[in-house]
């Protein structure tokens, strides 16, 4: 109750503004002949979906030492399924301060539009200043530098939070449940520079801490990007890094393995992530690679040491005319390799991949229907998952299908 009356007078404030208006955009400067202006945004994106599940790795079989112990039976329930994926509403705005600097904040909510359960300003919510010659400093909650400037494309502009994200294989390991080792998170306690735009440069650092420090360890992340566009060409290159979060103890399948409770052991993840996009006429091509290493400090034998994959996407998006469009993408995660204190440690089977395609009917320039699917591929002992609702055993290949409707205001 509490939320939705935050969400109510948060409303209310900004339609009682002056300068409040509507605006399907995402230009956080405002209104540039307006001293001070509030808007109000959204995207709501809601679809009915239809998982299946097959060929779970059987009970007893030999998997990768990071993997679970399989036990073939499916985790996946052929169902319908209603899922709002990221829709959300936002207020933002912006107040002239006088020689070119202005003050500019965003409020943003996921809308679960198929249900309930909606809280406050939980997405990329901030307050900073902005000045067109020297740049732009936010202070507040956001998605890393490393997840904005790369799958550019965003299949059929409805990816975020969908089965259809790339991320799922792209950027996270193939064994363990926990976020620790995703490398396309939105980040709390953060200070962000962003660089205006030079010679067609611009570029993206971000600082954030989880506020967890004890004597030995200081929780905190680095992201930084730069972008090159010119023409059809779009370049970029990111580096992430995370400290003391453990995306490889948090992700082990023995807590004998992990160090994430030994206070002696550090942690330190890296990314590297590059992009190229081109486009074609109505066609856009796009190709991303990632690099990901997670490595700790461990000394005591049969710890969790390292594990390093790679993992990339190719992408094809074609906008046919003003009403068709349709979308064909791959994504590939390698099995990698690990080393553990003293012990062996295999990959086989940690491979994924996931072959995606969508087509799009647009009635306006806001307002579209779509249907796509999913094919996704674990290998015999990876756990890669893209269903919001389900969770796939041991080697668990998953399709989805969906048909859904998408509106911008």
């Amino acid at each position: 109750m509490h939320n939705k009356k935050l969400l109510v007078m948060a409303l209310g404030a900004a339609l009682a503004s002056q300068g409040a208006m509507a605006a399907g955009g995402h230009d956080e400067t405002g209104n540039e002949g307006a001293d001070s202006v509030v808007i109000l945004y959204g995207k709501i994106y809601p679809e009915i979906v239809r998982p299946s599940g097959k060929d779970a790795t059987p009970a007893g079989a030999v998997v990768s030492t990071l993997a679970t112990a399989p036990t073939g039976t499916s985790g996946i329930i052929r169902r319908n399924e209603m899922e709002s994926s990221n829709s959300n509403f936002g207020v933002r705005g912006s107040e002239k301060l006088g020689g070119g600097l202005r003050a500019i904040f965003q409020l943003e909510t996921a809308f679960s539009v198929d249900s309930n359960n909606s809280a406050f300003a939980q997405r990329d919510s901030f307050v900073g200043l902005t000045n067109n010659a020297y740049g732009t400093i936010k202070l507040g909650r956001m998605d890393t530098p490393l997840k904005k400037y790369g799958d550019d494309l965003a299949f059929l502009g409805i990816s975020s939070g969908n089965f259809v994200s790339t991320s799922n294989v792209l950027r996270k390991t193939g064994f363990g449940t926990n976020s620790a080792s995703s490398f396309h998170l939105r980040r709390a306690n953060v200070v962000q520079y962003e660089t205006p735009t030079l010679a067609g440069f611009d570029a993206a650092t971000q600082y954030s801490t989880d506020e967890a420090d004890t004597s030995t360890r200081h929780p905190h992340v680095w992201s930084t990007a730069v972008k090159y566009e010119a023409g059809p060409v779009k370049i970029s290159l990111a580096h992430e890094i995370h400290w003391d979060l453990f995306g490889g103890s948090r992700n082990v399948p023995t807590t004998a393995m992990s160090n994430f409770n030994d206070q002696a052991v550090r942690s330190k993840d890296k990314a590297t992530q590059a992009m190229l996009e081109y486009r074609l006429g109505v066609h856009t091509f796009e190709v991303d690679f990632i690099q990901k290493k997670y490595d700790e400090s461990a000394t005591i034998t049969g710890r969790f040491l390292s594990y390093k994959n790679n993992a990339y996407q190719v992408a094809w998006d074609a906008r046919w005319n003003g009403q068709w469009r349709t979308a064909l993408e791959y994504i590939k995660s390698m099995k990698g390799s690990c080393s553990r204190v003293n012990a062996v440690c295999t990959t086989d089977g940690l491979d994924g991949s996931q072959l995606q395609f969508g087509v799009a009917y647009y009635f306006s320039k806001r307002t579209y229907v779509y249907a796509m699917g999913a094919l996704l591929r674990n290998g015999f002992s990876a756990q890669y998952n893209n269903s919001v609702e389900q969770t796939p055993a041991i080697g668990e290949d998953l399709d989805q299908y969906a048909v859904g409707i998408n509106h911008n205001f």
